[in-house]
């Protein structure tokens, strides 16, 4: 076994590959070692790095670390010992470091914050926990609170943020302890929505840089907190504009990123859309180039370009910085901020449960919606911390209303009623339950929340247009109409103006306009060219009741097409009412066995798994998701179907089972010819 140095800054580890049962390892030291001669490394103290390329299972893994500790204890000098720090299973690498006897907790806490910066969150955490067993300093302490906040436990890294800050303190560090306070103020806010705490960590702040001469960037952090605190509007503007220039002056690229991303959130909100995606367009060129020093404001940075796009309906805005964003972790390890390969909505899924979640909601993949919703009400329960760009509660409030089950809706909706965000979802409730004048009376409070802020109010006035009509009310109809046609025709988007020619053509059919049709066709094909199906059969269904005196064949197509729809996407609400209305004609809207039809495809292949006797635990094992959402499923299916789809007594796997009876397999031999299928 003997140490070389390739001469590229890398150091191989050569041994006998048929003993250790290893392809290659390669150790990859922080500063460049001095010399590398016959195993004795000159340059002391330098923590290494081994890891294993290709595939290994978890014994071959075990063999690396035993020859990593026999390196240790026979060829390095002085060497006090190797500990295992992370594993990345993904690639099969596995990390082994070890330091010199002499590694103090300042060295300790350096390998901390190299590792902060290679994006090695669990090898951060041991460092720099290692160096607070060593010495308790603040800096090790902040460190291990910013590694938890990576690791995905922001309580825990607010909890020890919070004592560093404290430490701080008594140490005299105030401009590093305000720096602290400001980090802590924001992830209140924009984690936990708690605005008590946040104002008063900002406060703090402000108290400890008053009069400081060496406060440096740290006001402009400020000022992009206190763009934060404030609804978009001149307020929020002006504070984003004076972080700008702070940022600027100071050459503070992090705060510069963060803050033309937030300006650019405040613009297109208020109206400014060119300006703002100018601004945003520009904060992730900095981003994904590597020009900062945090890759924390390269996440927040992308998760506000998710939020605009999701204003917008615009996935363009998005799909441009994919690859760029996916390129920069395969450098960076990126952790699993995003996967290998991904479109615009694997990008979504990858970064947050509840924009995913909104994402297949509006673009009709419900059961894909459901799975991520769960879990994103789930972790909101468990954490505290709440998606900043869509409420996942909305969201699951709204798929159980297209589900048909209002009354899990309106438990979901418990608590969450006096929040502007949840207003669209309650009122589409409430126009279930009948209740059209509590749906106009919520949506006209949201609508004050939301004065200054029309791109954000524009869902608010589609919904209230269907609740106003529905009362009675054909002025308020055309006022919000008219406000969506002005928000459309201010952003350009595509979407937007579907919207407001389903708003338009919706009044225009109550008032018996023959301009109708027209405004609902165009809004169809809006919304489908859009890629949101689930507005587009609404559309649809608009078009066909305006078409019934002039065009009854044409109205008929539409409405079946439409409860097709609506039936594959599990909508079920909604192809309750397209079938009712078929009735009324006369006319047969389904055919075939409605149940099967209400399913979603996921449950589709949950029904084919419980068919073959399969328990909740082997069809999650099986379709990688959770025995709690393969119970879900289960249950939905029920509820769907009845009685009829009580699963089966587990028969013998060897047993034979003719598909060709079995509704669902009779679905997929039609559609698929009993191939297998790859990548469902």
């Amino acid at each position: 076994m003997r140490l070389v140095d390739p001469g590229d800054g890398a150091v191989e580890l050569l041994g006998d590959h048929r003993s250790c049962s290893l392809n290659r390892v390669v150790a990859a030291p922080g500063p460049p070692a001095e010399t590398i001669d016959d195993g004795e490394l000159l340059d002391q103290g330098v923590p290494l790095r081994l890891r294993l390329f290709g595939s290994a299972d978890v014994a071959v893994q075990r063999r690396v670390v035993d020859l990593g500790l026999q390196l240790a204890e026979s060829t390095l000098a002085g060497a006090a010992g190797m500990a295992v720090c992370g594993r990345d299973g993904s690639s099969a690498a596995l990390i082994v470091r070890w330091h010199h006897q002499r590694m103090n907790a300042r060295d300790l806490v350096a390998a901390g914050d190299d590792a902060l910066a290679a994006g090695d969150w669990s090898a951060a955490r041991d460092a720099f926990q290692s160096a607070w067993d060593e010495s308790e300093s603040a800096e090790a302490l902040d460190g291990l609170g910013r590694a938890l906040w990576w690791l995905g436990d922001p309580g825990a890294a607010l909890d020890v943020r919070a004592r560093a800050f404290a430490q701080l303190r008594r140490s005299h560090l105030d401009p590093t302890a305000a720096a602290v306070a400001i980090w802590i103020s924001r992830q209140y806010r924009n984690l936990y929505r708690r605005d008590a705490m946040a104002d008063g960590w900002l406060t703090r702040a402000r108290s400890l840089l008053a009069g400081a001469d060496d406060a440096a960037s740290l006001l402009g952090w400020i000022a992009l907190a206190e763009s934060e605190a404030s609804e978009p509007g001149p307020e929020a503007a002006a504070a984003a504009d004076r972080a700008v220039e702070v940022a600027r002056s100071h050459e503070d690229v992090d705060l510069d990123i963060a803050a033309l991303a937030r300006r650019g959130a405040v613009s297109v909100a208020t109206g400014d859309v060119a300006r703002g995606l100018s601004d945003l367009n520009e904060a992730m060129v900095a981003a994904t180039s590597g020009e900062g020093e945090d890759v924390q404001y390269v996440g927040e940075a992308l998760c506000t370009l998710l939020e605009v796009a999701g204003w917008l309906g615009d996935r363009q805005t998005v799909e441009p910085w994919a690859q760029l964003i996916i390129d920069f972790r395969s450098s960076y390890a990126f952790g699993p901020l995003v996967p290998m390969e991904a479109s615009a909505t694997d990008l979504i899924s990858a970064f947050c449960t509840g924009c995913c979640g909104g994402v297949y909601l509006v673009t009709g993949r419900l059961d894909a919606a459901e799975e991520q919703l769960v879990d994103a009400v789930s972790a909101m329960a468990t954490t505290g911390v709440r998606p900043r760009c869509l409420h996942p509660v909305a969201q699951l409030v709204e798929l159980r209303v297209l589900q048909g089950r209002l009354t899990e809706a309106e438990v979901l909706l418990t608590g969450y009623d006096e929040e502007w965000e949840c207003a669209v979802a309650g009122a589409g409730l409430d126009l279930a339950l009948g209740r059209p004048d509590q749906a106009v009376r919520r949506l006209r409070d949201a609508l004050d929340a939301l004065a200054r802020v029309p791109v954000l109010a524009l869902p608010v006035h589609a919904q209230l247009v269907e609740a106003a009509l529905a009362s009675d009310d054909r002025a308020a109809a055309r006022a919000s109409a008219g406000a969506i046609d002005e928000v459309a025709t201010m952003t350009g988007s595509r979407l937007h103006r579907a919207q407001s020619e389903l708003a338009r053509g919706r009044v225009a059919l109550a008032a018996g306009n023959a301009e109708a049709p027209g405004l609902l066709r165009s809004a169809a094909r809006g919304f489908a060219e859009s890629g949101v199906p689930l507005l587009a059969c609404r559309a649809r269904m608009a078009l066909a009741r305006s078409l019934l005196v002039g065009d009854r064949g044409v109205a008929i197509t539409e409405a079946r097409s439409a409860l097709q729809a609506f039936d594959r996407m599990g909508a079920s609400a909604e192809a309750d009412r397209a079938a009712a209305f078929l009735r009324e004609l006369g006319v047969r809207g389904r055919t075939g066995q409605r149940g099967i039809g209400v399913l979603s495809q996921r449950e589709k292949d949950v029904l084919v798994l419980v068919s073959d006797g399969l328990s909740n635990a082997e069809i999650a094992e099986r379709l990688f998701i959770s025995p709690k959402t393969a119970g879900n499923h289960v249950s939905n299916i029920l509820t769907k179907l009845g009685s009829a789809a009580a699963p089966r007594q587990p028969r013998s796997r060897c047993s034979t089972w003719d598909h060709a009876h079995d509704p669902v397999h009779a679905e997929r031999g039609h559609q698929w010819g009993f191939l297998p299928m790859l990548g469902a």
